[in-house]
Parts: C-alpha cells; structure tokens; sequence
C-alpha cells in the first residue's frame, strides 16, 4: 500500500513540475518580446516635440509620428543652412557614404574577380568555375563599367522653336531672375545656369509626355559653358518644406533638348527641362538646387502668371 501511494505521490509531483517549468520558459520566452515591441518607441509629436517612451499609451500626443531613433531629423531643421531633406537626398548620392561605398567596393571586387555585377545571379546550380571567364592578371587595370545613359527625350523641338525657347528663359531672368553662376576653383566663372517657367511650353511638355494639364508644372533650363564643365542635370527642388528631385534616367521627369550630361565644352550650351508634382507651384517662391549652389525665384510673378508665353 505504501509503494502504490509513493508511487502515485511521485507522478503527480513530476507532472506538476513538468508543467511549472514549461510555464516558466514560456514566460520568460514570452516577456523579452513583450519588452522589445514596447520599449523603443520613438518619435514626433505634431507640435515637433520628440518623444522615447516604453509602450503605446505613453505616448504623450495623438497623431504622432513613429521613427526609429536613427531616423529622427534634428531638433530644430530651420536652423541648417539648408533644408533637412537635401542633406538627405545628397547622402543617398554620396559616393563617399560609407553605405554607398560597400557596394560600389563589392563590384571592384567582382570586376578584378571577373565576375560580371550586372549580370543576374545564377540559381542553386552555379556554373562550373571553369565557364567563368579568367581573372585579369594582378596588378592590371580594370576598365570601370561605364554609367547607364539617360533615355532620350520624348520632347523635341525644331532649330527655330529651340531657338525661341532659349530666348524666352533669356527674357524671363528680367521678370523672375533665377540664375546661378558658377565659378571653378580659381574663382573663374565656368557655368552659368538659368531657371524659367512659361505656360505655353508647360502645354506643350505635358502633352508629349501623355499628362493631363495641370497635372505637373514644367520649368526650363540652360546651362552656358563659359569654360570647359562638367554639366549633369543634377537639381533639387524644395517649397514649404517638401522636396523633390527628379530622377536623371526618368525623362518624364528630367531631360535634354539640346545638349547632354558630362562634358560641356566652352561657348556651348545645354538646354532642359524638369517636370515637378502639382504641388509645387511656380507663383510661390521656389527654391532650386544645382548640386550645392540655390537660388530662390517667384517664377510665375503675379503679373505675368496669366500670360500666355
């Protein structure tokens, strides 16, 4: 009678037990990512205070916008020298960004390995390593892979309508003066780029590019060579605190009507145009970037934005 109690008391025990300890893994299993989904909250209160708190109801606003806390812009943006989102948008095209520089070092590597970058990537079964084209010798160099081109433009004009067209931007710097001068590092000036906006050309661009009126707003652009530059449609666009910066492979957003990127040689000139959401409205005051230089211009004053030039 004793070994059958015994017995009875000991499985109950080890059961019992058994179901302790599988509770206590599940809570400490449990608790930890409870902890991680609640205590890196972070972000901006519509009154752009910042906030760190542990749970959801800590949160000490309503509206308030979640960001990782590498992500939270500076306390007081106004207070750059220029807008928050340029620095943004030149860190993404930094090639000297260390987040740019891993891949731009793996495709050097691939290059000297002989390993095609752009090439896509083989499936399980990888191709024998005697198919693969030899490495260059040590020590040789390595042709870079050149830059993808931009795709042509699906705006042309005729000699005399280009002609009319550089004309007008001339024209316009009376009205709405956006120019930028650009001097090398001799102080010499190189580059002189001019901004403007007309409604008539605006029309035309948005019908061959297969957008409604009003859509988009289009300005237009030259660059003249004063000496030998280095010319790439590199702008950025900023307005009550929004951003844009059209994409150089997207002609629907940025092109050339005469000319091309790189090498602008002396007494030449480059003339484009730039393609911006409907947001940003050339009778307000507009800032545009070239690479780092700004210039801020009203480019549909008041008194001509119902011209029809």
């Amino acid at each position: 009678m004793k070994s059958e109690t015994w017995n009875a008391f000991f499985e109950y025990n080890a059961s019992v037990n058994h179901r302790r300890l599988a509770l206590s893994l599940a809570a400490l299993f449990a608790v930890p990512a409870a902890a991680r989904a609640d205590t890196t909250l972070s972000g901006v209160c519509p009154d752009g205070s910042f906030f760190i708190v542990q749970s959801r109801s800590a949160i000490p606003c309503k509206n308030a916008r979640l960001a990782a806390p590498d992500e939270l812009p500076p306390v007081r943006p106004y207070l750059l020298p220029k807008p928050y989102t340029w620095y943004v948008d030149q860190e993404s095209r930094n090639p000297n960004n260390p987040y740019n520089v891993l891949e731009t070092a793996q495709k050097i590597r691939d290059a000297r390995a002989g390993i095609d970058s752009s090439a896509p990537q083989p499936g399980p079964a990888a191709a024998p390593q005697a198919m693969r084209s030899p490495p260059p010798p040590v020590g040789a160099a390595v042709k870079p892979e050149p830059a993808p081109l931009p795709q042509s433009s699906p705006i042309a004009l005729g000699d005399s309508d280009l002609r009319d067209l550089v004309r007008l931007v001339a024209l316009r710097q009376e009205q709405a003066p956006a120019a930028l001068e650009i001097a090398n590092v001799h102080g010499q000036k190189s580059l002189r780029i001019e901004v403007a906006w007309s409604s008539s050309f605006e029309a035309f661009a948005l019908q061959a590019l297969s957008r409604r009126a009003g859509e988009s707003h289009v300005l237009v652009w030259t660059a003249q060579a004063e000496r030998d530059a280095d010319f790439h449609p590199n702008f950025f666009v900023v307005q009550h605190g929004r951003t844009f910066r059209p994409d150089p492979e997207k002609p629907t957003e940025i092109g050339f009507l005469l000319g091309a990127p790189g090498n602008l040689p002396s007494g030449e000139m480059a003339v484009g145009y730039l393609v911006m959401p409907q947001t940003f409205d050339p009778a307000a005051p507009l800032e545009v970037y070239w690479n780092d230089r700004s210039v801020t211009a009203t480019l549909a004053p008041a008194v001509t934005a119902g011209a029809t030039h």
